[in-house]
């Protein structure tokens, strides 16, 4: 029964963390690039989602470290066990989970603190979140190669994925002008984006599963075939909304924004979706390769 819950409570964690990180830099990411075509209402929008999704980043990462003195003891009680605490900053789920923390303290230190080199203490805490994925897991695999392959993943898919929030605002918000440039452009550096993502992530389960027959004679390998398909819809959604979608704002702005907003919600479900499989499938699944 012990088992069970924590089986159950990891994938949570798990899909937590990704949401908030990946939302949190995408959002940097996506203001990074088209912060110039931004009014006042949508930077202040960008600014305030990054702020509470580090702050949610934050209280997840604590509870995450939390979780390994729970781990390491086998129930509940064991999360406030200060002998296991300790024993959890030896860790490397310990010390994943630390520099997780740190990253969105810094974050959050450079959007309240905009005076005191906000760039600099935000670059920080984007590497102190990439590093906390690199040092455990299946990134560990083959060393600098797959802790490589792993940062690029991340950056791509949360330049993506965290673009819907803004996107969406932009698309309710009555005043704003400015969303049909910003959706072409996004479109531009989509291309290299997910082009990038989808190479580094078969290259990934490659290693993963170890050869073809894996994705269908494995549970691990029937997952990631079911998340294959879902991405594989993502992208038929992105392309459809390049080809079709933003295309049509010229010609009917207000219903182009509706349909644009609903394709955006149907990508975001889409995405949870996705985020619970890679949590399932890095907390609670032994890869083909018995990794």
């Amino acid at each position: 029964m012990i088992f069970d819950v924590w089986t159950i409570l990891n994938p949570i964690l798990r899909t937590f963390i990704y949401l908030s990180v990946l939302t949190t830099i995408g959002t940097i990411l996506f203001s990074l690039h088209f912060s110039n075509f931004f009014d006042i209402i949508v930077k202040v929008y960008c600014q305030n989602l990054i702020k509470k999704f580090s702050i949610f980043g934050l209280f997840i990462g604590l509870l995450a470290f939390l979780s390994v003195a729970g781990n390491l003891g086998g129930d509940f009680q064991s999360v406030i066990d200060i002998s296991l605490i300790m024993i959890s900053f030896e860790t490397l789920s310990g010390k994943s989970a630390i520099l997780l923390t740190t990253g969105f303290i810094l974050i959050i230190f450079s959007i309240l603190n905009d005076k005191f080199f906000p760039v600099l203490f935000k670059t920080l805490g984007i590497l102190s979140i990439l590093f906390s994925f690199v040092i455990i897991g299946h990134s560990t695999i083959k060393g600098i190669s797959t802790q490589t392959l792993l940062i690029l993943h991340i950056i791509c898919i949360s330049f993506w994925l965290g673009s819907f929030l803004p996107l969406r605002y932009m698309c309710i918000n009555k005043n704003f002008r400015n969303l049909i440039v910003i959706s072409e452009k996004f479109g531009f550096f989509a291309i290299f984006y997910v082009a990038i993502l989808v190479i580094v992530g078969l290259v990934f389960s490659y290693i993963l599963v170890g050869n073809i027959y894996s994705l269908f004679s494995t549970i691990y390998g029937n997952i990631l075939l079911l998340k294959f398909v879902l991405v594989s819809i993502l992208l038929s959604i992105g392309a459809l909304n390049k080809l079709r979608l933003v295309p049509y704002l010229k010609i009917d702005y207000q219903l182009g924004k509706y349909k644009l907003k609903k394709s955006i919600e149907i990508e975001g479900i889409i995405s949870l979706i996705i985020l619970i499989l890679t949590s399932i499938l890095t907390t609670s699944l032994p890869t083909p390769m018995g990794i």
